[in-house]
């Protein structure tokens, strides 16, 4: 009935927080029918041997109506990055290569121009074909310094929609210097301006993106709620007039799909030191199915935004279910969409 195409599965290091085999459970009792793992994990996935460890967890979890597909982190070595080619040509549920173009959590930040220049150029010259999800913030537009814990929205301006937009530009510069034909994917779009710079490029780029629930459900005045500080998140909350705007492009088809981003903490990690960053997301599908509908969009695009795109895009044959729901709400520390819970029937 679903897929969420950025997910953030633990294990390892920090199965504490989220493990394959508890994603993949909630999964499928939410009506998600596949499952994209991101590589920030600890250790990152970078290497063949990770990649086998992952995929291990994922089939000894034994949840086979739900497809497990996994990233590969990218570094700026050339040489790291040839054997990522090799590890999504060797492995199908491999199904593409993620970009951090600016730090979020974890340490596969690639924030140095040059780096990004032999991302793209080792890619274009390999002939890789996939997808390559990016994270677009550039670092220099970054002001970190005003980052206060207890001024939680001081995170929407600290990470500013400039260092997105900024990124997004740099990324269609170096996939048009380097001739890039594989199909770029900017992850968790969040700001008009960079939808803009998305749309314009496509005439020119085989190029897509996607937008998390809680950029077109939440504007940054959440932050400025009790406990505000559980809304954050990279990129962060927009303003009111981005989040309606991020809303119709939606709607338009301009912003290709919906994907959570759903990434667990432990309630400590999110309200004290280091205040982490990212909400759980899975549980609430049929929420933001509801949340569409509220906001009049067709049951063409609704299915549009949240599996066929992703089906075209990956070029993945999975299986679209109707299973009943099971409510796994409960299953994480904090609820992030109690909010609106009230005005939507669960």
């Amino acid at each position: 009935m679903y897929i969420d195409s950025h997910v953030h599965l633990r294990d390892f290091n920090q199965k504490y927080k989220e493990t394959i085999k508890h994603g993949l459970e909630v999964a499928k009792d939410s009506g998600v029918d596949a499952v994209f793992d991101m590589p920030n994990t600890d250790p990152p996935i970078m290497t063949r041997d990770l990649v086998i460890d992952r995929l291990r967890l994922a089939k000894e979890a034994s949840i086979d109506s739900v497809f497990y597909g996994l990233y590969m982190g990218l570094t700026g070595e050339a040489e790291q990055i040839k054997r990522a080619i090799d590890i999504y040509r060797e492995f199908p549920q491999v199904v593409g290569m993620k970009l951090y173009a600016g730090h979020s959590v974890g340490n596969l930040g690639v924030i140095k121009l040059e780096d990004q220049r032999t991302v793209y150029r080792i890619l274009s010259e390999e002939g890789y074909d996939g997808v390559l999800a990016v994270h677009a913030e550039k670092e220099s537009e970054l002001n970190p310094n005003i980052w206060q814990p207890y001024n939680p929205i001081s995170h929407c301006h600290a990470r500013p929609e400039k260092a997105e937009v900024e990124s997004v530009k740099d990324q269609i510069g170096l996939a048009r210097e380097y001739g890039f034909k594989a199909k770029m994917h900017i992850a968790h779009i969040s700001s008009p301006m960079a939808v803009e710079l998305v749309k314009k490029a496509k005439s020119s780029l085989d190029i897509s993106c996607g937008i998390c629930p809680h950029h077109f459900i939440y504007d940054w005045q959440q932050m400025s709620s009790e406990n505000g500080v559980l809304w954050k998140m990279n990129p962060p909350l927009r303003s009111p007039e981005a989040r309606q705007r991020m809303l119709k492009y939606l709607e338009n088809g301009e912003i290709d799909w919906i994907e959570t981003d759903h990434a667990p903490h432990t309630l400590d990690e999110k309200v004290k030191e280091p205040f982490m960053s990212g909400i759980p997301g899975l549980p609430w599908w049929n929420l933001f199915d509801e949340f569409l509908r509220n906001n009049n969009f067709t049951d063409k695009r609704i299915k549009e935004a949240t599996f066929d795109k992703i089906v075209d895009r990956f070029g993945i044959s999975i299986k679209s279910t109707l299973r009943s729901i099971v409510d796994r709400r409960g299953d994480y520390p904090f609820n992030p969409y109690r909010p609106i819970e009230k005005e939507i029937e669960f």
